[in-house]
């Protein structure tokens, strides 16, 4: 699975969730607080099916009724740079298994822990703390390198 941001310039972002099927669904976040679920088709995943425009209030129930049961392990953000980057930045909840473990533990060729964020301060990758709830990781790399950095942190 994996998460895809694309700003649209005037409108506000599309978030286009690939699903562990194949298929495709997205939510563009508008700057007026309304939101639009999007549903693609999934012989062509450039084709909407469908989508509806939910306000704010509609919005929340929404992504209230469909929460996890579970304290979360992780969510990611996930940018495209071009030339082939990628930005995938990763909350640490509490209920992590990488908390107090060395960010240095997280090795894949082609990318890097770039920075954590921590209680709104950005703290260079180096020397590299151990993990705490609340961290954001924010990992630089080649787009197939950012990705298996984003599943070993998941996979542990």
């Amino acid at each position: 699975m994996q998460s895809v941001r694309t700003p649209l310039p005037g409108v506000g972002s599309l978030h286009v969730l690939h699903l562990h099927d194949g298929r495709r669904i997205g939510v563009i976040r508008r700057h007026d607080h309304r939101r639009e679920l999007v549903v693609y088709d999934p012989a062509d995943a450039g084709t909407r099916l469908t989508s509806t425009l939910l306000t704010a209030v509609e919005a929340q129930v929404l992504a209230g009724l469909v929460e996890s049961d579970g304290p979360p392990v992780h969510s990611a953000r996930l940018e495209h740079l071009g030339a082939g980057l990628t930005v995938v930045q990763v909350l640490i909840s509490a209920g992590s298994p990488w908390l107090r473990r060395p960010f240095g533990d997280i090795a894949v060729e082609g990318a890097v822990i770039a920075a954590v964020i921590r209680d709104e301060r950005v703290l260079p990758a180096h020397p590299r703390p151990r993990c705490e709830p609340g961290d954001v990781l924010v990992i630089v790399g080649h787009s197939d390198a950012a990705f298996r950095a984003l599943d070993a942190l998941l996979a542990a």
